[in-house]
C-alpha cells in the first residue's frame, strides 16, 4: 500500500464543484478522484508520449494516439521482440515503445495488473467459447451429389 500524507489545496470554486460532480458521476470520494488527477497529471508531465484511458478493466495506459497499450509492448519485449521490431510491427516510431518500456519500468505494478487482467480475459473468454461448442457441435457438411451413370 502506497504512504499516504495530508496536503491542503487551494482551488478556484468551480474546479472544486466540476471534481465533485464528478467524483460523484465516478462513485469517488472528492480526495480520492483529486488525488488520482494529480498523479495522472504528473504522470503525463513525465511521460507525455502515454495517455490514461478508462477501460473495463480500469485505467489502462496507452501510446497516445495509438490503440496500444503499454502492457501488450512490454508482451512483445517479453516474448524477446527488440523495440525495433516491436515498432515496424505496429507501424510506429521506436522512440514510442523507448517510452512505453520506459513507463513500464516507472510502475511496474500497474503493468503487471493489466498483464494478468488481459490474461484473466483471454482464459474467460476460451472457457465461454469452449461452452458454445460443446452446445453446439459442427455438424459435417452435406455430401455432394453422386454421380450416376
Amino acid at each position: 500500500m502506497n504512504k499516504t500524507s495530508i496536503m491542503t489545496l487551494r482551488v478556484p470554486v468551480g474546479v472544486r464543484r466540476a471534481l465533485e460532480r464528478l467524483a460523484a458521476q465516478l462513485g469517488y470520494k472528492p480526495a480520492h478522484l483529486g488525488t488520482r488527477l494529480v498523479e495522472e497529471g504528473l504522470r503525463r508531465r513525465h511521460f507525455p508520449q502515454i495517455d490514461l484511458r478508462d477501460t473495463a478493466a480500469g485505467r489502462v495506459a496507452y501510446l497516445k494516439g495509438t490503440r496500444l497499450a503499454v502492457y501488450w509492448i512490454v508482451q512483445r519485449v517479453r516474448k524477446g521482440l527488440s523495440a525495433e521490431k516491436v515498432a515496424r510491427e505496429f507501424d510506429i516510431p521506436a522512440a514510442y515503445i523507448t517510452a512505453a518500456l520506459a513507463y513500464a519500468e516507472a510502475f511496474p505494478a500497474e503493468i503487471e495488473l493489466d498483464i494478468e487482467e488481459a490474461e484473466a480475459n483471454r482464459r474467460w473468454l476460451e472457457l465461454q467459447e469452449s461452452a458454445w461448442h460443446a452446445g453446439h457441435p459442427r455438424q459435417k457438411a452435406p455430401a455432394g451429389p453422386k454421380n450416376r451413370k
